[in-house]
């Protein structure tokens, strides 16, 4: 029986990035620019990468999308929502409290993506 990666090379490795396929790569920069009001780190006209503190998303142009959720930590669930809800995203799911201890809230990405901005619970 082989070992968990994780135990492996729980001091080796770090997650560092990630690739999503998506079908039109300059809607997908133009989404990213608008809602989340960012701009690519690299762009040419097969991929995009944005940064985050803790990895890097790549968009790779490609004959389908692909489907994914993207993840975000928040502290403050609502507000964040609010945000990108104001700058014209797609609402899939308002901010809800979960029964396994988080307030997440989903909105349309481009493509196939959804994204989830996930943070403590609230008493309402």
């Amino acid at each position: 029986m082989l070992p968990s990666l994780s135990k492996v090379n729980a001091n080796l490795m770090t997650l560092n990035h990630i690739h999503l396929a998506v079908r039109d790569l300059s809607a997908t920069v133009a989404w990213f620019q608008a809602i989340l009001e960012m701009q690519p780190g690299f762009r040419n006209e097969r991929m995009a990468t944005f940064d985050f503190p803790s990895m890097t998303l790549i968009f790779d142009a490609a004959k389908d999308d692909v489907l994914a959720t993207v993840g975000f930590e928040s502290k403050d669930c609502d507000s964040d929502f609010q945000a990108v809800v104001d700058r014209g995203a797609a609402i899939l799911e308002p901010p809800t409290n979960k029964a396994w201890g988080v307030r997440t809230a989903y909105f349309k990405g481009p493509g196939e993506l959804r994204f989830e901005i996930e943070g403590p619970l609230v008493n309402l």
